[in-house]
Formats: structure tokens, sequence, C-alpha cells
């Protein structure tokens, strides 16, 4: 029961923090000051949440967070919060907190997701489904975005090619500026990067619950890799 708990409070952490990094995203996109003090409250909520599970981690096994790598990772995340709280308060720098935070999302998915936490069979079955369902949902997500980058991208050709003819007809109108699927190409490549990257770290720690290192030669592993280079170059 306490494993259940702790394993739908970090989830919970999970959450909250996607959304709060959603909101800093947002702010950076459109500097929206709203949506930016709800990204921090939401961060805030995410720093307490994670406080009560790392002092609940440490009244159960009678010891700090650092025994493995994975411990290691969530109490890195909560240095990560911490600082950002800190940055975010001081100085107003948009992006380095949301690329800060993200490193931050990934240790607590790294460990939120680690079955060798968990004693019972049962458990350890339960948080590997959701892992890969996680990594299935990530991954198609981000291909989805690609597959939006991908249609502006053409569109973003078309539009330059009839901008240097300067054939302003209807089309050209209806297409949209050019300027606007840049942004738009920019935008859903970067966020689709961001996807893809987290569903392959996740997706290899499922992988090497499950089949050991055999997830190296998987040929999805290796597509999603290759994919992940190339939108990354």
């Amino acid at each position: 029961m306490q494993e259940f708990s702790f394993i739908r409070l970090n989830e919970l952490i999970l959450l909250i923090y996607l959304f709060s990094i959603a909101c800093y995203f947002y702010d950076f996109l459109k500097k929206h000051h709203r949506i930016k003090m709800i990204g921090f409250v939401s961060l805030g909520i995410v720093w307490m949440l994670q406080t009560v599970s790392l002092s609940l981690y440490v009244n159960v096994t009678k010891q700090i967070p650092l025994g493995n790598i994975f411990d290691v990772f969530f109490a890195l995340a909560w240095l990560i919060i911490s600082i950002s709280i800190v940055i975010n308060v001081i100085k107003q720098i948009n992006l380095s907190i949301f690329l800060f935070n993200m490193i931050g999302f990934l240790f607590i998915a790294i460990n939120t997701f680690q079955p060798m936490h968990y004693q019972s069979t049962g458990e350890k079955l339960n948080i590997i489904n959701e892992l890969l369902i996680v990594h299935i949902s990530l991954a198609v997500i981000s291909y989805a975005l690609f597959a939006f980058a991908f249609v502006n991208c053409i569109l973003y050709l078309i539009q330059y090619n009839n901008l240097k003819q300067k054939r302003f007809d209807q089309k050209y109108f209806r297409i949209g500026s050019v300027a606007t699927l840049e942004q738009v190409v920019f935008y859903s490549s970067l966020i689709g990067f961001i996807f893809i990257i987290l569903s392959i770290v996740l997706g290899a720690q499922w992988g090497f619950n499950t089949l050991g290192v055999n997830i190296i030669i998987d040929p999805k592993v290796i597509m999603s890799s290759v994919i992940t280079l190339l939108y990354g170059i």
C-alpha cells in the first residue's frame, strides 16, 4: 500500500511538473505574465510535493537518497527545482528555466518508473506497464509534431517560392506568411525533439528492465535514434 501511494504521489508530481514546464514554454513564446505566474506557482507545488516525497523516503528507508543512481536523480531534480525557484525570483530567464526543468522532469520520470524500487511483483509489473504506456504516448506525440512540422515546412518552401517569384495570388494569402510558417516549423520541431528524447530515455529504461541489452539492437530504437539525430541536426 505504501509503494502504491508513493508511485501515485510521484506520478502526481510529474503531471504538475509537466504543466508548470508547459506554462514556462508558453510564456517564452507569447510573453504572458499570468501564465508564467501559474507556472511558477505550479513549480512551487511540485517543490513542496517532492519535499514530502523525499521526507517519506528518508523516514521509511532511514537513509538519504544517494544509494543508487536513480535516487541521486530524484535528489538532483529536487535541487534543480529549488534553484529554478530562486532564479525565477532573482532574475527573469525564461528559456533557461524551461530547459533546466526539462532535465529535472527527466530525472523524476526515470526515478518514478524504476521497477527496482518496488518489492512486490505486482507493483513492478504495474510500473513497467505504465512506463511502456508513457514511452509510447510520448513517441506518438513527437511523431505527430514532426509530421506537423514537415507539412508546414513544405508550405514554407511553396510560400518562399511564391514570394521569390512575386506570385501573390489567392493561394498565397490563404497559406500564411513565411515568417509564421518558419516559427511553426521551428517550435513544432523543438517540442517534438524534446518529447522524442524523453520517449527514448524512458523506452530504454523499459527495454533494459524487460529485454535486457538486446533492446540496443531493436529496429524501433535504432529508427527513433536516427530520427532524433536528424531533427537535432
